[in-house]
């Protein structure tokens, strides 16, 4: 007789066989699911993404457009020379000249505070970026260490274009003609530093001077008091070399003795004689190159120039007989001539070109990162909805 048993179909295997069947459309229900959220909150993912990214085209499209002018100087700095330079323009005293001068201009607050950000200096070729700790070679060490921009580029950035003009006129002028006063004056500081190290020198060296040429004089008084040797006792056939006749003189006979100390009497004469010449000849540069560093020292906190600088030389210049100081202060006023030449751009008057403001891309990113985020918050809130339902 059949079992009723056998006849009924295992509870557990018809879960099982059930659930095998239902198995390849679970993916699909769930991402049935998920477009589902997404229809439902579609107002919300569309507002909260569409329209600060649309907010965000409109700022960037209707603000005002900024625009660049750039300068381009032939000159040649080290990185150490660069370094300098942009601690000499980016100085809170020299800041302070190019504000208070934009505003003596007329020119809006928008300037007043933002010179530091809106003007940038580089160097082409840029240096070289390497850890020296780490180079083994010293060759390419030396070398990375002599690499010189030969470019230099004075970029000035800013909004309106009216006044990008008389703006970046103010920052080059700054730049062409009151940097180089704090050059002038830190190689005034320099060229004093030298002076009286070469003056300590002299002063130093003069005792020693005159205590031998005192000694060289008493050597030949005592000389020229002693009987010369009789020629019939010198042995014959004996050669004297000597690598310096004026420290082997004693060996001489004695004419040639007291020929050889009037020598270095003579000598040391002139020594002392020359130095003291250097001496009074550095002390009136001493005096001249104090002159003008004070002159510039004074002036520096002003809007003073390299310009003034130069006529005020050639003022000085009228003011000196001496004709080796004449020619000193003639070859520093062409020195600095140089320097106001060196100082000039390659393009007098560059063009001034509109910045890309970019909306697109810009839009495109917002939208992006927003989407995402609605997104997400549309699926939390739908779980959370969802936990909250009583279980059926």
């Amino acid at each position: 007789m059949p079992n009723p048993k056998n006849d009924i179909p295992n509870k557990q295997s018809v879960s099982k066989n059930i659930k095998e069947k239902v198995g390849p459309y679970e993916d699909e229900i769930d991402l049935m699911d998920y477009f589902r959220i997404v229809w439902k909150r579609k107002y919300f993912i569309v507002l909260g993404s569409v329209l600060p990214a649309l907010i965000v085209f409109l700022f960037i499209h209707y603000s005002p457009r900024d625009y660049r002018l750039t300068f381009l100087y032939d000159i040649s700095l080290t990185e150490k020379n660069y370094k300098t330079l942009l601690d000499k323009f980016y100085s809170a005293e020299n800041l302070g000249k190019i504000a208070a001068k934009l505003k003596e201009n007329g020119l809006n607050e928008y300037w007043q505070g933002i010179v530091e950000s809106n003007v940038k200096l580089e160097v082409s070729p840029s240096y070289f970026k390497t850890d020296a700790a780490k180079l083994t070679n010293v060759e390419n060490l030396q070398k990375i260490q002599e690499v010189t921009g030969t470019l230099l580029t004075m970029t000035v950035t800013g909004r309106p274009r009216s006044d990008m003009q008389k703006t970046s006129s103010i920052i080059r002028d700054n730049f062409e003609k009151i940097l180089p006063i704090y050059d002038t004056k830190q190689q005034l500081n320099t060229t004093i530093i030298d002076l009286k190290t070469k003056m300590v020198d002299i002063e130093e060296n003069k005792f020693d001077l005159e205590l031998e040429l005192k000694r060289k004089k008493a050597i030949l008084e005592k000389l020229k008091k002693m009987e010369p040797a009789d020629p019939n006792n010198i042995p014959g056939g004996i050669v004297l070399q000597f690598n310096r006749v004026d420290q082997s003189s004693e060996y001489l006979p004695l004419a040639y003795q007291v020929q050889a100390t009037n020598s270095n009497i003579i000598d040391l004469e002139e020594t002392v004689k020359t130095n003291q010449e250097k001496y009074d000849y550095y002390k009136n540069l001493l005096s001249l190159n104090e002159r003008l560093f004070n002159q510039v020292k004074g002036k520096t906190s002003s809007y003073y120039t390299i310009q003034q600088f130069h006529s005020s030389l050639t003022d000085i210049l009228n003011n000196y007989e001496d004709k080796e100081l004449r020619d000193y202060l003639n070859a520093y006023i062409k020195k600095i001539e140089n320097v106001i030449s060196a100082n000039t751009p390659v393009v007098e008057k560059p063009g001034i070109d509109a910045i890309d403001k970019s909306p697109y891309k810009k839009c495109t990113a917002v939208f992006a990162v927003l989407l995402m985020i609605t997104t997400l918050i549309a699926f939390l809130s739908e779980a959370v909805k969802n936990s909250q339902l009583p279980a059926s």
